[in-house]
């Protein structure tokens, strides 16, 4: 978001106090004028992201201040644009319903041409160093993003390099791999298509379509004279046979592996699993039903139809309807009936080699290691909109260093910013219990803590924050602070309860 806003829009329906206001600031900003509410939206309209603050009056013709705060909101300019409301007005109701509206500030007239300047001046700084934040985020965010994609194409590679020499070992080129891969993804687009009880999200699918590859790693315990004997396996050699699935098991169990641990299970599950049988008579442990994980049901099956179309050192090839038909006829064992009416929607799409060509492209989410120092990667993981709120919060703050408390109401413990770590003179970021450290600290007066606790009670939704000042005393000695605290709310529901609080201290 761009930090170059010059434009100030002054809105009164007097011209002697848009003269007065103009006198105050156009040393500093290009003044924009408006007569009333419709001419301030025209000119809001006009210049955007230009305008570095609006002071607002609320009592106009054609269109008053509320009219023009409520335009703002469907908008959404008032969440960049900060608004000060102006007025001659001292009705506490309406400076609640402006504070309500998302206005920053509340000037009542006449008012002390240094203090409008000074909180004019503060606000634009403000909403500077926001922008300034926001715009770092974005680019980390980005630079992240870019590090996830490079890592998931190195992951790719080396899963595909490790598989294929399994694969040429066996005699089979790398294009198994990579059919195994697209057929596993459209069997899992379609099964999670047609039937609710198998719905993935394109992340899953994306995961389980790379973890198809390793499902014949454990080939490589396997002795050259049964892996590749052309002829019938004698029952002993079978047995050994057997063995790959849990021998490519225990070559997963030896990595140590701290990513992501549902694309391990894909991976571990497809493995051991992709030779188990719908009517319990599969290997190696017999399961039956849906006791077999899903991810391995498709990639059994993908792999039942590849190894049928491909010519391999015991069999030639078969054409797609004879392998088609001997699947849906339980020739080649017994599986899910759900899966299986899915396969015959779409096997057709088995002979596209565009199609397989661009399913066996991974492009949704990466399986990616574990990164300690991107925080920005938890924004995926927020459950809900305070938790995603909170963590928006806690990158920013890690940035900027700025004095934030964030306490959790169902906890009773606070996070703490390095910016208020230091000013407090604390060691640890977390705080248990976090009310009765607040009602105990003696560097607070006893008083004050008491009405700060009362007023911070009292958010609700038609008031979310509150601001108070407070002498404390601190580090670096005794010292004056203000004190904004707002309400964070468990969902955007307007009957939703409270989540916990975020308060911001600033040393005046």
């Amino acid at each position: 978001m761009s930090t170059d806003r010059r434009n100030i829009l002054i809105v009164d329906d007097i011209e002697l106090n848009r003269e007065i206001l103009y006198e105050l600031f156009h040393d500093q900003y290009n003044v924009l004028e408006a007569e009333n509410g419709q001419v301030a939206l025209d000119l809001i309209t006009e210049y955007g992201q230009t305008i570095a603050i609006v002071l607002l009056d609320i009592v106009m013709p054609v269109m008053d201040g509320f009219g023009v705060l409520k335009n703002m909101i469907l908008d959404k300019s008032i969440e960049t644009i900060p608004v000060i409301m102006i007025t001659a007005e001292s009705d506490e109701e309406k400076a609640l319903m402006g504070y309500s509206m998302g206005v920053v500030d509340i000037i009542n007239k006449p008012f002390n041409p240094d203090i409008v300047r000074r909180r004019v001046q503060n606000t634009v700084d403000l909403y500077l160093h926001k922008f300034y934040l926001e715009d770092m985020v974005e680019k980390q965010t980005k630079a992240l993003e870019l590090q996830n994609e490079q890592l998931k194409m190195s992951n790719t590679f080396v899963i595909d390099a490790l598989s294929t020499a399994v694969e040429f070992r066996d005699h089979e080129s790398g294009q198994h791999i990579i059919r195994i891969r697209a057929l596993t993804k459209i069997l899992l687009e379609t099964l999670s298509e047609l039937n609710e009880k198998y719905r993935l999200s394109p992340e899953e699918i994306n995961d389980i379509a790379s973890a198809s590859a390793m499902h014949d790693i454990g080939k490589i315990a396997i002795s050259d004279l049964v892996l590749l004997k052309p002829g019938r396996l004698t029952a002993e050699e079978f047995t050994i046979m057997k063995t790959h699935t849990t021998e490519g098991c225990a070559i997963l169990e030896s990595i140590n592996f701290t990513g992501n641990l549902a694309y391990y299970k894909y991976c571990y599950d497809i493995c051991r699993h992709h030779h188990e049988r719908w009517d319990g008579r599969g290997y190696p442990d017999g399961l039956k039903g849906d006791e077999i994980p899903l991810w391995a049901q498709v990639v059994s099956l993908a792999d039942v139809y590849d190894a049928l179309t491909s010519d391999r050192v015991y069999k030639p090839a078969l054409s797609h309807d004879v392998a088609v038909k001997m699947i849906m006829d339980g020739e080649c064992g017994v599986f899910n009936p759900e899966m299986l009416a899915s396969f015959e929607k779409i096997a057709v799409q088995f002979l596209d080699p565009e199609k397989i060509k661009e399913k066996s492209v991974l492009t949704a989410s990466a399986p990616s290691v574990r990164t300690s120092d991107a925080d920005i990667l938890l924004l995926s993981d927020a459950g809900n909109p305070a938790e995603l709120e909170r963590t928006k919060l806690r990158i920013i703050t890690k940035l900027a260093d700025d004095a934030i408390v964030d306490y959790d109401i169902k906890t009773d413990t606070a996070r703490l910013s390095k910016g208020f770590m230091d000013m407090m003179g604390l060691n640890d970021e977390t705080i248990s219990g976090f009310r009765h450290f607040l009602l105990s600290n003696e560097n607070i007066d006893e008083k004050r803590r008491g009405h700060l606790l009362n007023e911070v009670l009292k958010l609700n939704r038609r008031n979310p924050d509150m601001e108070t000042e407070m002498n404390v005393k601190i580090a670096s000695g005794d010292a004056a602070l203000r004190v904004h605290v707002a309400a964070v709310f468990e969902s955007e529901d307007e009957n939703a309860s409270k989540a916990g609080y975020v308060a911001k201290i600033v040393k005046i």
